[in-house]
Parts: structure tokens; C-alpha cells; sequence
């Protein structure tokens, strides 16, 4: 009897967790080639924060740090070096034809995604310039198709500079999504047909 309603207890608890929100918060800026900013994911007690300067990422639960984890760049070894020329002799080639033929399931695995999350807010203002004048008009109907519908529910403003090439951008935006909203995707991703036997492949080694 007490198994029984330690895995009610337990069942309701894991099904309050899958339907508490997780907040997104993007905060980016880059003017002069420097990048300011920071990333955070909110959940239930739990804050993930990245720090796009710093380059760090903390942990706070009830609003107090937790677990701060500075980055540090490995520098590369001589061992690596000599493994990735060796496989390079060796004549060995990634399964790019699995790969590939994963690319209709992973469009649909990202476009399910997307629609799962809720966007509350998005303020975006940048400024672009590509070298060739005429790409950058080319980018600029690209963008008026694919970013007008959103503008008239969020601020997008963008700037196109066709004398130089240049990329400014100020962002601000928050989302939302609940984790039980993800299963669905990833379990029919994880169970298409075409996903197991390209994943078979590549884990043998085959083409």
C-alpha cells in the first residue's frame, strides 16, 4: 500500500514538473564588434545563466548561486593533432549520406519545436551590410518575408547599409514552453523509420 502511493506521490510530482513553464531569456548586443549580453533559462526554483562577456555559466536556486562555471579554453594537445591526421590518411569518411538523408526528419523535428514555444516578447534591432550591395538587397526581401508577420505583434526594426560590410544587433526576448510539449516531437523523431536506420548505420561505421 505504501509503494502504491509513493509512486502516486511520485507520478503527480513528475507530471507538475513536465507542466511548469520554462522561461528563456535572451539579452544581446554587438556594436564594434563586441558582443554584450546573456542567456538565462528559468525553471520552477532553478535559474542557468550564461554570460555572453564573461563567457561563464551559474546556477541559482531561490535566487542564490549555486554552482559558477568559468570557461576556460583547452588548448589543443599534440595527440589530438596526430589522431585527426591519421584519420585523414587513413582514408576514413563521415557517413554524410546518413546524414543527409536525416535532414527531412530534423526540419520536422525543429519546425515541431519552434511551434511549441510560446514567444512572450521580442524587441530586435540591427544593422547589416554584406560586401556585394546587390546581396544585401537580397537579405532585405528575405527578411521582409520571413520577419513581417512578427512585426506586427513584436518591435523588429532592421537598418541595411549598402555601403560596408557590418552586423550590429540589439535583442531582447523571452519565451516559454513546457517540458511535456517537447515529448511528442522527440518521440516521433526518435521512432521514424529513416532516424533508426541511418542512426544504425553510423553507429557501425557503414555508408
Amino acid at each position: 500500500m505504501i509503494v502504491i502511493i509513493l509512486l502516486i506521490i511520485l507520478s503527480v510530482l513528475a507530471v507538475g514538473i513536465l507542466l511548469s513553464p520554462v522561461t528563456i531569456s535572451v539579452n544581446s548586443s554587438r556594436a564594434g564588434g563586441k558582443i554584450d549580453g546573456f542567456f538565462s533559462l528559468s525553471w520552477i526554483i532553478f535559474l542557468f545563466r550564461y554570460g555572453l562577456v564573461e563567457k561563464q555559466t551559474e546556477v541559482l536556486v531561490f535566487g542564490r548561486q549555486l554552482i559558477r562555471i568559468p570557461y576556460k579554453e583547452k588548448p589543443l594537445k599534440i595527440n589530438e593533432t596526430r589522431k585527426s591526421a591519421e584519420i585523414k590518411k587513413s582514408g576514413k569518411t563521415h557517413p554524410i549520406k546518413n546524414i543527409i538523408s536525416l535532414s527531412k526528419p530534423m526540419l520536422r523535428l525543429f519546425k515541431d519545436l519552434i511551434y511549441a514555444f510560446r514567444l512572450k516578447y521580442l524587441d530586435l534591432d540591427f544593422k547589416f551590410g554584406l560586401k556585394d550591395p546587390s546581396d544585401t538587397g537580397i537579405l532585405t526581401g528575405f527578411l521582409h518575408s520571413i520577419l513581417g508577420s512578427l512585426q506586427a505583434e513584436h518591435k523588429i526594426q532592421w537598418t541595411a547599409d549598402f555601403t560596408k560590410p557590418l552586423l550590429e544587433w540589439n535583442l531582447k526576448a523571452m519565451a516559454a514552453i513546457r517540458p511535456i510539449r517537447i515529448l511528442p516531437p522527440i518521440a516521433r523523431f526518435v521512432t521514424n523509420g529513416q532516424v533508426l536506420r541511418s542512426g544504425l548505420h553510423i553507429i557501425s561505421g557503414r555508408s
